[in-house]
C-alpha cells in the first residue's frame, strides 16, 4: 500500500531534493508500506557508496489520523527508539540497521549521510506495523531484473537509463560497476539491454535486447 494525499506529495518532494547527489535506490520496508510482521532490521540502499552519519528511528505516538492509509499531517508526536551505532560511518551502497522488537504502530526513519563526493544528504521514510497489513515487500528478493538503454560505457562502469527494478527501485539513470570490462566491451551508447543486479545493486548479468 502507498501513502496518499498530502503526505506522499511532501515526502516525494523532500526525498527528490535530499538525494540529489547520491540517490537512494530503495529502502526496506518500502516507504509507506503497511506490514503484518514487525521487521528485525531496516535497509537503506544507495545507488553509489555513502556513509550514514546519523539515523533517528521513532514511533508515532500521537496524531489525528489512525494510520498511514489516512495520511500523516506533519505534526505528529514522535518517540525516539534507541538504535546501536554499528551502522554509522561505514562507506557502502547497502546499509542494514538492526531494530529492537517493535509493537504495532507507525514508525519513521530519518537519516543523514555523506555521499561519495562528500556532499551531505538526508531523507526519511515511514512504515506501519498492523494486523491489516501485508508481507514486507522486497525483503526476500535476491536479484532485481531490469531493462533499459545504455547511456555511457567507461572502463569497468556502465551507465543505464532503466525502468523500475521489481517493486523496490524506481526508474532512474544509474552507473553500475562490473568486475570485468569484457562483460560490457561490446556495448555502446544507445543499446537496449536487459540486466540483473543483486541487492547491493551490483551488476551481475547484462545482455543486448
Amino acid at each position: 500500500m502507498k501513502i496518499i494525499g498530502i503526505y506522499i506529495l511532501t515526502i516525494l518532494l523532500n526525498y527528490t531534493t535530499a538525494t540529489a547527489h547520491s540517490p537512494v535506490g530503495y529502502v526496506i520496508p518500502e516507504d509507506g508500506s503497511i506490514i503484518k510482521k514487525a521487521p528485525e532490521e531496516i535497509e537503506i540502499v544507495f545507488t553509489a557508496p555513502a556513509k550514514l552519519i546519523k539515523v533517528v528511528f521513532s514511533k508515532v505516538t500521537s496524531n489525528k489520523k489512525k494510520s498511514l492509509i489516512d495520511g500523516l499531517l506533519g505534526n505528529e508526536a514522535l518517540t525516539p527508539i534507541r538504535l546501536n551505532k554499528d551502522h554509522l560511518m561505514k562507506e557502502s551502497r547497502r546499509h542494514i540497521i538492526s531494530l529492537p522488537k517493535l509493537d504495532d504502530g507507525i514508525y519513521m526513519t530519518a537519516w543523514r549521510a555523506l555521499s561519495e563526493d562528500g556532499h551531505a544528504i538526508k531523507g526519511e521514510f515511514a512504515f506501519e506495523v498492523s494486523p491489516k497489513g501485508s508481507d514486507v515487500l522486497g525483503a526476500d528478493v535476491k536479484l532485481l531484473n531490469g531493462e533499459g538503454q545504455v547511456k555511457r560505457v567507461r572502463g569497468t562502469k556502465i551507465t543505464i537509463k532503466h525502468g523500475p527494478l521489481g517493486e523496490l527501485m524506481p526508474a532512474m539513470t544509474m552507473e553500475f560497476n562490473v568486475s570485468d570490462k569484457k562483460v560490457i566491451s561490446n556495448l555502446k551508447r544507445g543499446d537496449k539491454v536487459t540486466f540483473q543486479v543483486n541487492k547491493d545493486l551490483e551488476l551481475i548479468k547484462i545482455e543486448s535486447k
